[in-house]
């Protein structure tokens, strides 16, 4: 694959984001790992996920916070991206949003609880807290990616969540996820009675069924063919309007 057609994967990643809770007016953004070692190419500024459309809507960024290349601003936060993929080179995209249900969790700071399936997804979510109302230095951008350590997505305090993963459609699966469960535990905690949970060898097993390559492939397929209906369907209604 180009690197063209990466980049227009993950212009499609932003809009399926922004369809599946991940939207914030013009907050939030993604990255991918440049593939000749420049540093990562970055998400626009100033346009929302849902407003990415293809791959000029990102800008390449040096791992010192030099834009390279395209076309548009660079957002501050950039160093989120820059030290999480230093620490991780298993990983290819990053991703920092704002969820509605997974913000909330993260001024809790607990583990998800697994009323569903969708708790184990994740062997653990760890929660980072930072006194900065954004990341915008290389040190708060390594002390979050110490705190991410070798999962694929942390919790933000008070503040949203930052994910990853080894491709453009694990990343957005672990994304999606997320925010699933993150609903389904605020939801269920707020149910008078005592919910009984697996014990953790099951919830481990019950992990290794579900976290697969091919979930993980037919999730990402599935949630393309949303979105294409998604955005047919809106073209369709302005031609009547």
């Amino acid at each position: 694959m180009s690197l063209e057609e990466q980049l227009d994967q993950l212009a499609t990643a932003c809009r399926v984001l922004e369809m599946e809770g991940h939207g914030d007016m013009t907050l939030g953004h993604l990255s991918l790992r440049d593939p000749q070692g420049r540093g990562f190419w970055l998400k626009r500024n100033a346009r929302g996920l849902g407003e990415i459309l293809s791959a000029a809507d990102f800008v390449l960024v040096g791992h010192d916070g030099a834009k390279l290349e395209g076309e548009g601003g660079r957002h501050s936060e950039w160093p989120i991206h820059a030290e999480i993929l230093k620490a991780r080179p298993d990983v290819n995209v990053v991703a920092h949003t704002h969820p509605f249900h997974a913000s909330i969790l993260s001024s809790f700071g607990t583990a998800l609880a697994p009323f569903t399936l969708d708790a184990d997804y994740f062997d653990e979510l760890p929660c980072h807290r930072d006194e900065a109302a954004l990341l915008t230095t290389g040190e708060e951008g390594a002390a979050l990616a110490r705190t991410l350590g070798s999962h694929f997505a942390v919790l933000m305090a008070n503040h949203g969540v930052t994910f990853c993963g080894t491709s453009v459609a694990h990343a957005v699966c672990v994304g999606v996820f997320l925010e699933r469960a993150a609903r389904i535990h605020v939801l269920g905690s707020q149910m008078r009675t005592q919910a009984s949970f697996p014990v953790p060898p099951v919830r481990q097993r019950r992990r290794e069924q579900i976290m697969t390559p091919v979930h993980v492939q037919h999730s990402w397929d599935y949630f393309v063919r949303k979105l294409a209906w998604q955005e047919k369907a809106r073209g369709d209604a302005a031609l009547f309007a």
